[in-house]
């Protein structure tokens, strides 16, 4: 059987995980859940208000005090609502070719049912609100 989560098993996403052992399974199925949490919004979650970011468009902020927010609230969101990492530490990565993206490096100690070692993530968030998240 592969690891995966509940909804990752009901919609057959942890099936195209089989034959790799379960560290890479682990990783990668907090690789997913990482980018659908950074892809919600705050508010739109009727049951958990604080579930989600904030409109990283909505900010009236400079782009250094945006990206500080985000960090911020990334790194919350992610210790709050992500119980397979620990020591959860975000930075902000520099974006060079397009200021309206914005990347993020997450380092964290994973530690689920045996797997228990130091990962990276990163992610980046583009304009159309989608967040790609890669191991490494």
């Amino acid at each position: 059987m592969t690891y995966g989560s509940l909804f990752e098993r009901l919609a057959g996403d942890s099936e195209k995980r089989a034959g790799l052992n379960r560290e890479v399974c682990v990783v990668t199925s907090v690789a997913a859940h990482l980018a659908k949490m950074l892809s919600t919004r705050a508010g739109s979650v009727q049951t958990l208000s604080d579930y989600g970011l904030p409109d990283l468009n909505d900010m009236r902020l400079s782009l250094h005090d945006a990206r500080s927010q985000a960090r911020k609230a990334i790194e919350i969101f992610i210790k709050t609502y992500e119980p397979r990492l620990r020591n959860v530490c975000v930075v902000s990565m520099p974006s060079n070719a397009d200021q309206l993206r914005l990347s993020f490096s997450i380092d964290a100690l994973l530690d689920v049912e045996g797997v228990r070692r130091q990962v990276s993530f990163s992610a980046c968030l583009d304009g159309s609100g989608q967040v790609k998240v890669r191991q490494g």
